[in-house]
């Protein structure tokens, strides 16, 4: 098949895709053409940025007046500069690692995913192999598999846990842009514990999310960082607030210094064991399995969780349980398995995490939750069930099975 007639095979595809009437699929069937139609676009997309690399290689935009091969697509076409780029670091990606490209053409890695990697499939860390990370990134989303990324780098780095944490340290800094339509862009680089800290404490003064505040989630934040800095102008801010909290979790091991393994901050983060052992002069360590000796069943007599009891939700479930979704614990709402309503307990063998999103949407009418809070299933009244098992930290990150031999 020539290039005309497999273009004429693409417009009758395309024709019959436009023709379908989306409106009219019942959730089954729309799921099985969303999720197929992606699939089509994924392989459409690999083989777009093999050509692009192609044209690039051969100067193709050469006596067009063009500079590059994106400004002549774009130009032509009306397509995006930016996207055209991005599509030739795919192909240079997937040149560099055979192993990547065969992983996407088998529909195990996404090219959104793939594409994740670029930096490190181009500059891997000395002595890594990269096929292992492809192993840990398939099945994963561009999120998940950035985290992969890091996780997999500082696993093969050769810096000691000081020199990364100085480098980190002098790689810090904020930078305001100028004034445009009346706003003004900022953008900073913090190591995660400094960041986590600016983001609880300006999270804490903005507020939690409700159903009456018609705020964004990036305007609650704004405000709390104009009220943090209103405040220190006003002489007002204080020290020891017990309200904004980073939670770390790690293990005894690695806080009494028998072990290197990385403590998990409720967001994901992967903090060095040293850096940990450092907040110990400013922190409460809690010992989850046991709620630092505090009582994990508060039966009948209260309806709202205790702090012991939202410190163990937090090691036990890691964030919202609900199968796929990434909100952390500290944007979770505490949900009584339960109803608090038919006589649900307050309970940690009755209480899980869920964000406000899914907590509405167990509460929906026909959903129906089965199981246990340890072994969870939701059904929706659509048929669809979906697991919300737990998950702690450390399973959300996406660690390398190797890391139980750092330390070691």
């Amino acid at each position: 098949m020539n290039v005309h007639e497999l273009l004429a095979t693409g417009e009758a595809f395309a024709d019959a895709v436009d023709a379908l009437d989306a409106a009219g699929l019942h959730a089954l069937a729309l799921r099985d053409y969303v999720t197929g139609l992606q699939r089509h676009l994924d392989r459409i997309t690999v083989a777009h940025a093999r050509a692009l690399q192609r044209s690039e290689a051969i100067a193709l935009h050469a006596g067009t007046g063009k500079r590059s091969v994106a400004e002549w697509l774009s130009s032509t076409t009306g397509s995006s500069r930016g996207e055209t780029a991005g599509k030739l670091r795919l192909a240079e990606t997937l040149q560099r690692s055979p192993v990547l490209a065969a992983a996407v053409s088998a529909g195990e890695v996404s090219p959104a995913t793939a594409r994740t990697l670029s930096d490190v499939v181009a500059h891997p860390p000395a002595g890594a192999d990269v096929a292992e990370l492809v192993a840990l990134v398939k099945g994963t989303d561009p999120r998940q598999a950035q985290r992969c990324v890091e996780q997999w780098k500082q696993l093969h780095s050769t810096e000691t846990e000081d020199e990364f944490r100085e480098r980190c340290h002098q790689d810090r800094s904020l930078v305001f842009t100028t004034p445009i339509d009346g706003m003004v862009n900022g953008v900073f680089s913090l190591p995660v514990l400094e960041a986590r800290q600016v983001q609880a404490a300006i999270g804490h003064l903005a507020g939690k999310p409700s159903d009456t505040d018609t705020r964004s989630t990036q305007q609650r934040l704004a405000d709390g960082l104009i009220l943090l800095a209103d405040a220190y102008i006003k002489g007002e801010p204080m020290g020891g607030r017990s309200g904004p909290t980073v939670l770390v979790n790690v293990s005894l091991d690695a806080l009494s210094g028998r072990s290197d393994a990385p403590g998990v901050t409720t967001w994901g983060d992967v903090v060095p064991a040293s850096a940990v052992r450092q907040l110990l002069e400013h922190s409460v360590v809690r010992t989850a399995s046991s709620g630092a000796g505090e009582a994990m069943s508060l039966g009948r007599r209260m309806r709202l969780a205790s702090d012991a009891q939202w410190y163990a939700l937090v090691a036990r479930d890691g964030g919202c349980r609900w199968d796929g979704c990434e909100i952390p614990a500290e944007w979770c709402d505490v949900d009584h398995f339960v109803g608090w309503e038919q006589g649900g307990a307050t309970d940690l063998s009755n209480l899980w995490l869920l964000c406000r999103h899914h907590h509405t949407e167990k509460h929906r009418p026909g959903v129906a939750v089965l199981g246990t809070v340890h072994d969870a299933t939701v059904v929706l009244p659509g048929g669809l069930a979906v697991r919300c098992s737990p998950r702690p930290l450390i399973d959300r990150v996406h660690w390398p099975p190797m890391v139980a031999s750092v330390g070691s």
